[in-house]
């Protein structure tokens, strides 16, 4: 019956359910230093280890099922009050979660464990059991020995039995459960008759959180529960003698295609009342879904294109009207289809915020340093292409704050200040965008040192870094290779990682700000778009062809008259806002060329303007026509022409054109090296 089984299908069940526990098992321990007297915390570890191991159990996987257990066993004696919660005990099962990481990522490579040294992080471990006078787990954990040991002492006449089998209610994989069982049992020298339901119906998980199991064996009944009972995630189970007729009969029963009694009604409305609502849904699929909503959005666009035209036609007045009827449902529904793949697409930020407590924690401690490590917002949500972009902005941000930033205890106490720093990771959501802060008490950036760098470095003039505020003046630290720190450790030091954050940031159609205070702290805000898939863009025309900005580039739309305009180291500007204003031509900036306009040239009277606002310059990019606000459907690129600085992909207008999307962060880093 065992053999029924497909293990190979599971693996990729048992993958994400391994990595889904890790990522809590760093998050729960880092919060349980902190909280040593948390009880609910500790069972939350205790059942996280305990499902690893019966997981890993039930796939073959020997050295990840022993390590399991056997941290499973410490947090047993932490349970039980025999084990105290160190920082050391806390940094030894982080090792050992490591290396459950380790020996996941190699079966997801190879399909089995890879060969790796346990006896270093073993010997740990069970130096703190050894010790401590921890327990080896108790009657929950369950140990196989124990319950081979006794067939011989308990040996009796062979009976007939039905097992019912109740899983916990959080239990995953509960296919691999019911097969782990009927191996148990057999691998005991217990003969399985029959399931109900049906072997097939259980490989399946076509069943709530019990099954019924018939056996036949010389043991006693509650040898058979302890049997049944050591496999993880088995809340209870239930040994009743069965009459052999009865077992005959269900053995009849198995070899019809429907095989088995079924579970009462009842029953089963009571097992799955409490199931969650939720299924797993490939991100492939989700992919197709929002391209299908992107050329409905197309669609839409055409429809109101044609309607305008129509309506320069008087004599199709009552088609006119049925058009505009059905183009306004489709734009509902369409809006409404829109917004439904969206949310489908939207991950919680907690899943990249919380592999940061862990990481925060172990670099306080190598540092010396006593750190609070606050978490806000971390249920924003955002598109998973988003997430999976700013994972490596924050990690730079959050080091830097460390490192940088907290200052170690006794300076902090000279300085007025509590002994434990404090760093803010916070999200939330305002109008089309999200934000995410990363906020430090600490030091603070020395502005005076940014600028003596910064003209160390020739970045700029002692008169224009003399011109330049503060806030302007801070923007340096985003320049490649910059740094103030003279000492270069393993975190920071190098120059590379602000530069890494506004990039990667401004890659995403984000923005990232600065704010700080010598001695006080600084914060770092990030400006997100919540997709990027669909966006608001602004029209453009230049030499005929209409150019998409994106809205979120755009500060302002100017009407600017050549005689309001002046020139300056030879180039044409204006006043924005008390500020200059240079001039660019936007056609040429996207050929290549020299944008900037110059004395002698043809200066036409009225200079069609739009205000940007990113990598780290403000410009007007001068069009010949605005056409108007639009939203559009972002259409890659790189399968036709590769990647092209300046352009940010394609979309389809209305009319059936294809617009080009401007990106205005690379297209203004082009005009810093070409224009300089």
């Amino acid at each position: 019956m065992a053999e029924a089984f497909d293990m190979e299908r599971y693996l990729g069940v048992f993958l994400e359910e391994v990595e889904e526990h890790i990522e809590r098992l760093e998050e729960n321990l880092v919060q349980l230093e902190k909280s040593p007297d948390d009880e609910s915390l500790v069972q939350a570890i205790f059942r996280s280890f305990h499902t690893i191991k019966g997981s890993s159990s039930s796939m073959g996987f020997q050295r990840m099922m022993e390590l399991a257990h056997l941290m499973e066993n410490l947090l047993d004696g932490v349970r039980k009050k025999t084990i105290a919660v160190t920082p050391e005990l806390v940094d030894a099962l982080l090792r050992g979660v490591d290396l459950l990481k380790f020996m996941r990522n190699g079966i997801a490579l190879e399909g089995k464990e890879p060969e790796v040294e346990t006896g270093e992080i073993v010997g740990m471990l069970q130096r703190f059991l050894g010790a401590q006078g921890g327990g080896q787990g108790g009657e929950e954990v369950g140990e196989e020995p124990e319950v081979e040991a006794k067939p011989e002492e308990t040996s009796q006449e062979e009976k007939d039995y039905m097992v019912r089998v109740f899983l916990t209610l959080d239990c995953s994989m509960k296919g691999v459960r019911a097969y782990l069982v009927i191996n148990r049992l057999q691998e005991n020298g217990i003969d399985v008759v029959s399931t109900n339901p049906s072997l097939t119906e259980l490989e399946s998980e076509r069943f709530g959180q019990s099954f019924d199991i018939f056996v036949r064996s010389e043991l006693p009944p509650e040898e058979i529960r302890r049997i049944v009972e050591s496999v993880a995630e088995v809340e209870k189970a239930e040994v009743t003698v069965q009459e052999r007729e009865t077992l005959m009969r269900v053995e009849r029963e198995e070899k019809k295609e429907e095989g088995g009694i079924r579970v009462p009604s009842q029953e089963k409305r009571r097992v799955t009342s409490g199931l969650k609502k939720t299924v797993r849904v490939d991100v492939e699929r989700l992919d197709a879904l929002m391209n299908l909503v992107g050329e409905l959005v197309i669609d839409r666009a055409r429809l109101e294109d044609i309607i305008r035209k129509l309506q320069e036609n008087k004599e199709v007045a009552h088609l006119r009207s049925l058009l505009a009827d059905t183009t306004t449902h489709i734009g509902r529904v369409t809006n409404e289809l829109q917004m439904e793949i969206m949310k489908a697409r939207m991950l919680p930020l907690a899943e990249v915020f919380n592999r940061f407590p862990r990481m925060v924690r172990d670099l306080a401690r190598n540092f010396g340093k006593e750190i609070d490590f606050i978490i806000e917002g971390e249920d924003t949500e955002l598109d998973r292409s988003l997430i999976e972009e700013i994972t490596d902005p924050l990690i730079h941000l959050l080091r830097n704050a460390v490192d940088h930033g907290i200052e170690p205890p006794a300076e902090r106490v000279a300085l007025g200040k509590p002994p434990r720093g404090r760093i803010l990771l916070k999200a939330y959501q305002e109008e089309n965008s999200v934000v995410i802060l990363v906020q430090d008490d600490g030091r603070g950036i020395d502005v005076e040192r940014v600028r003596q760098k910064a003209l160390a470095l020739g970045l700029a003039s002692q008169e224009e870094l003399a011109r330049m505020s503060d806030r302007e003046a801070i923007e340096f630290i985003f320049y490649s290779g910059f740094s103030t720190n003279d000492n270069v450790t393993d975190v920071s030091g190098r120059g590379v990682g602000m530069d890494i954050v506004r990039r990667n940031i401004e890659r995403v159609n984000g923005q990232v700000h600065v704010e700080s205070e010598k001695g006080k702290g600084t914060t770092f805000f990030l400006r997100l778009p919540l997709t990027l898939a669909i966006i608001r863009a602004l029209l453009v025309r230049v030499n005929g062809a209409i150019y998409s900005i994106p809205l979120a580039d755009v500060v302002e739309i100017e009407k600017i008259e050549k005689k309001n305009t002046y020139w300056a180291n030879k180039t044409l500007t204006s006043l924005f806002r008390g500020k200059t204003l240079p001039l660019l031509r936007l056609q040429d900036l996207l050929e290549g060329k020299k944008a900037e306009y110059e004395e002698g040239m043809n200066i036409p009277d009225v200079l069609y303007t739009v205000v940007v606002n990113t990598a780290r310059v403000l410009a007007g990019l001068v069009v010949d026509e605005i056409v108007g606000e639009q939203e559009i459907v972002i259409k890659s690129l790189g399968s036709y022409i590769g990647d092209v600085r300046g352009l940010g992909g394609a979309t389809i207008l209305g009319d059936g054109r294809v617009s080009l999307i401007v990106d205005v962060a690379s297209l203004l880093w082009k005009m810093v090296q070409v224009g300089g």
